[in-house]
């Protein structure tokens, strides 16, 4: 089990993300969302590290194919997974011809992945968010946040000048639990890790 390797950030012209530095953020090989370049061949690596720990714990042969049959790949039905578990397989059985299996309709999310809230009822719901509430008091934030608005020039962005909001710090936030809908945050955590997800990429 394993989530995708780096990826193009989702955030788009206008969003929060760009509302927060009036520098231009880096640019990709690939359109936003799906798995980048690099992404892949670290993908590679992966799974040439995973396929040695499992001959170390003699589940496989090395320089040998499994059998048939006893490798099953499966992906959520997204380029960025997709893509990542094929590049996992090609660096933990190379030349093997093991397949990728994922729903036939790309770009949609497969149940099996889905984080979506499956109960409706208004305990659970307020459970959720007096949960998600307590995580975030348990945080200490305030020296990230100060060193990632030194990063983007927070005071110097749109959102400062033109919405007077300059400080990541000082922000509310608001959590979410709808039924059907993956747990949610608005605010400076949001911004946050935005902004987080756009650098780490370029940094790696």
């Amino acid at each position: 089990m394993s989530r995708h390797n780096l990826r193009a950030p989702l955030a788009n012209n206008g969003s929060v993300l760009e509302q927060s530095t009036a520098k231009a953020w880096p640019q990709w090989d690939v359109p936003g969302g799906q798995l980048t370049t690099k992404g892949g061949v670290l993908e590679v690596y992966m799974g040439h590290y995973m396929r040695e720990w499992l001959a170390q714990q003699k589940l496989v042969t090395s320089g040998e194919c499994p059998p048939e049959n006893a490798v099953y790949a499966y992906a959520n039905s997204l380029q960025r997974t997709v893509a990542t578990a094929q590049f996992f397989i090609t660096g933990a059985f190379p030349g093997c011809g093991i397949p990728v299996h994922h729903q036939p309709q790309m770009g949609t999310m497969d149940p099996t992945f889905n984080p979506v809230i499956t109960d409706d009822s208004p305990a659970f719901r307020e459970k959720a968010l007096q949960a998600m509430e307590k995580e975030r008091q348990g945080m200490q934030l305030t020296e990230s946040y100060k060193l990632l608005e030194t990063m983007i020039d927070y005071r110097n962005s749109p959102s400062c000048k033109e919405k007077k909001v300059c400080s990541l710090s000082e922000g509310k936030d608001t959590f979410s639990a709808g039924y059907q809908q993956e747990p949610g945050v608005s605010g400076t955590v949001e911004g946050g890790q935005l902004a987080g997800r756009r650098l780490h990429p370029a940094i790696l």
